[in-house]
């Protein structure tokens, strides 16, 4: 539990506007408070809103290319082997009518796949006495149809010894939830996996938070066949593959206990072969920049670096920096609330969608 969290200041709205040197677009962004996610401009004018389920907690929101929103909903009580699990995923229209539901127990990420099947990450409750003697609200992954049908599904439980011969694995008699999956991708193509198997298209990218690491599932095996991380990250949220093969991600610097965070958070790019930091962005001092808990980032079309930060002094934060670290776009919710992620849409996406949805 995090301890003295400073109050977070007055700013709201956009606070810094650089437009020749931002990637001009539209940001979504949802909150933990209010059951809603919001299309902003660069002004952090809101141009478009869904809602659904009232003051429910959003864990993830995503725009799909028709305008309809892909969004796992929590009406449950939070953590732990006692609490009520209802998280739902759904899909809304342009308008926030219900187009598509699915009964698992979604858990912070889901995507659209290109063949119309939706990859998320689930979770229930579940023991493993190989992990813990306590039964655990666990992860897992699965790809659901358009129907339903679960037609792939993956075990992280059953696949520790593949993780523990690539990296070393944290060993803790854990009490809550575990691994803590935050993060499911399946992997675009990329030169680097046209020339190493390990990252080919359609493999699958995991972020299991409380093992600080990531790592890659080869799709047709199921064997986990790279990863990377302890050492090196802490607690670490949205890992995706760049179109050069490179991974980004955000390391949020918190550890399994208060004696184990590093005090501090960044973004980070890494080479995966290698393991090499290849570009990172972090405060000045870097404690000056310290959210623990969610958060994420973006790769923009212009090179700059879209960043989500949830809590601590940044509680409902996003900006973008350009390579050098510099801050051109910045914007503070309105509401004050903790934004898990956010996204920026291109206008060619949005604004064909403003122009023939809003009448419909």
């Amino acid at each position: 539990m995090i301890e003295n969290r400073p109050a977070c200041g007055d700013q709201r709205g956009v606070t810094i506007h650089e437009p020749g040197r931002c990637s001009s677009g539209y940001t979504l962004y949802w909150g933990r408070q209010e059951g809603r996610a919001s299309l902003i401009n660069m002004d952090g004018e809101v141009v478009h809103e869904w809602a659904y389920g009232g003051n429910s907690i959003w864990h993830h929101a995503d725009m799909l290319p028709n305008g309809n929103l892909l969004a796992l909903i929590n009406d449950g009580s939070g953590y732990g082997p006692g609490v009520n699990i209802r998280r739902r995923l759904v899909e809304l229209d342009w308008h926030s009518n219900l187009v598509w539901s699915d009964p698992v127990h979604a858990h912070h990420d889901a995507r659209r796949l290109a063949n119309g099947n939706t990859l998320v990450v689930a979770h229930d409750r579940a023991q493993y006495l190989h992990i813990s003697p306590n039964v655990l609200i666990y992860d897992y992954l699965q790809e659901i149809a358009p129907d339903n049908k679960v037609v792939w599904e993956w075990h992280a439980a059953t696949h520790l010894d593949e993780l523990a011969a690539l990296v070393p694995v944290v060993k803790e008699e854990w009490q809550g939830d575990w691994p803590h999956i935050n993060t499911v991708e399946s992997l675009p193509d990329t030169p680097l996996g046209r020339c190493d198997s390990r990252f080919k298209a359609g493999n699958i990218l995991v972020s299991p938070r409380h093992l600080h690491s990531v790592f890659i599932v080869e799709k047709e095996s199921g064997r986990i066949v790279w990863a990377w991380g302890p050492g090196e990250i802490l607690g670490q949220h949205q890992p995706t593959m760049l179109p050069n093969g490179s991974i980004l991600l955000f390391d949020n610097g918190r550890g399994n206990g208060p004696e184990q965070d590093r005090g501090y958070s960044r973004v980070i790019e890494i080479d995966p072969p290698t393991g090499e930091i290849v570009w990172q962005y972090a405060g000045d001092p870097p404690e000056a920049f310290w959210t623990p808990v969610g958060s994420g980032q973006q790769r923009l079309p212009n090179g700059n670096t879209l960043i989500c930060a949830m809590n601590w002094s940044e509680t409902g934060r996003i900006f973008e920096v350009t390579p050098a670290g510099e801050i051109v776009w910045e914007f503070w919710d309105p509401d004050g609330q903790a934004l898990y992620r956010a996204a920026r849409y291109t206008p060619e996406c949005v604004e064909p969608l403003l122009q023939t949805r809003a009448g419909k």
